[in-house]
């Protein structure tokens, strides 16, 4: 097994990088002008708590 065939070059991973970041922040743009999306992601997502209630996320 080759392993330059299994990792990424740096210009795939930069690519990679800034696709994700861009995502991030179109989807940030869309939640932060659209208040009725933003709710109903809010409404399905899941809230996990620990025994005495608080929220782990």
């Amino acid at each position: 097994m080759n392993i330059e065939k299994i990792i990424p070059t740096g210009p795939a991973v930069a690519r990679e990088t800034l696709t994700v970041l861009a995502g991030v922040l179109l989807a940030a743009l869309i939640l932060s002008r659209f208040p009725k999306i933003r709710d109903f992601v809010a409404a399905q997502s899941i809230t996990v708590k620990d025994s005495r209630n608080n929220v782990l996320f």
